[in-house]
């Protein structure tokens, strides 16, 4: 864009859901931009608005580069309240203790950050859609292909005449990708499980691999509780070797399931939690409501 002012990027977003026929994205990533974030604000509210967490990274060390030496813990009890706490309990500990440990109460850039946490923090999108992705890399690989084929001097139609090279190449990628997807069903770890077979016929090969791991994981998982009210179930599932204990509610009447660890909210595959509940209940395809389009 020539700029980047609130109203360019609110034409953007408008010229977006055009194309998308007014449909909008459930998540977009984007850096720390606040022009960005306030043109979203109004184009598209209903939007979660979350941030890239790779620009966040490089912003930690732009902004506290000089609070560790050599060994400290800071950058690791930093990215650790980033990527891999699920519960705010524990992401408010640490966090608090970071902040304590190495003299950061007065920090404004950290203090921002924390303000607006539920942006980025794992404990906090755990309900929200993001398939898994947690920074604009998609974004910034197809920026450095279009890179590739521009050169200072090239005008604006030698500009698009090499855009639409890039795009013409991701199109025909997506075409061998779905032809392949569509003549070659996945090696199936084990070839009579009836939900490992289904999700082989309707899930991409990507998708497939995932679930075929969450169905692993499944076998790992033992039953500690169960308790009846009519058609709800409620399940209290753990790994038979330790961790962390998630509830899962399940539906008698629509077959539905919801586990605490809110891993199909997130990232739009079931967890092992819930499979292991679809197993004990004797549920044996992928109920179509779990599977996303």
């Amino acid at each position: 864009m020539y700029d980047e002012t609130i109203d360019s990027f609110k034409w953007v977003f408008g010229t977006f859901l055009e194309a998308m026929c007014g449909k909008r994205p459930s998540t977009i990533l984007t850096d720390q931009d606040h022009a960005m974030a306030a043109a979203l604000s109004v184009v598209m509210p209903e939007t979660f608005h979350g941030l890239c967490t790779f620009h966040i990274r490089h912003n930690f060390m732009k902004h506290l580069g000089n609070h560790y030496k050599e060994n400290s813990d800071l950058p690791y009890m930093f990215g650790a309240c980033m990527y891999e706490f699920e519960e705010v309990e524990q992401f408010n500990r640490v966090w608090e203790a970071m902040v304590k440990k190495h003299n950061l109460e007065n920090n404004e850039w950290l203090s921002g950050l924390y303000r607006i946490r539920d942006k980025w923090a794992r404990c906090m999108m755990k309900e929200r859609w993001t398939a898994g992705m947690r920074s604009t890399q998609l974004s910034e690989s197809l920026n450095a292909a279009i890179k590739n084929h521009l050169k200072l001097d090239h005008d604006l139609v030698q500009f698009f005449r090499h855009f639409n090279r890039v795009v013409d190449e991701k199109r025909h990628n997506e075409l061998i990708a779905e032809y392949e997807m569509r003549q070659k069903l996945p090696m199936v770890g084990l070839r009579k499980t009836p939900m490992l077979v289904h999700a082989s016929e309707t899930y991409s090969p990507t998708v497939f691999v995932a679930f075929q791991n969450k169905y692993g994981e499944s076998t790992a998982m033992v039953i500690l509780r169960q308790q009846d009210a009519a058609m709800i179930v409620e399940f209290a599932v753990m790994r038979y070797d330790g961790g962390p204990e998630r509830i899962v509610v399940f539906n008698r009447n629509d077959l539905s399931v919801r586990c605490s660890c809110k891993k199909y909210e997130n990232e739009g595959i079931l967890c092992g939690h819930a499979l292991k509940v679809f197993d004990t209940m004797g549920i044996k395809i992928i109920p179509p409501e779990y599977i996303k389009r």
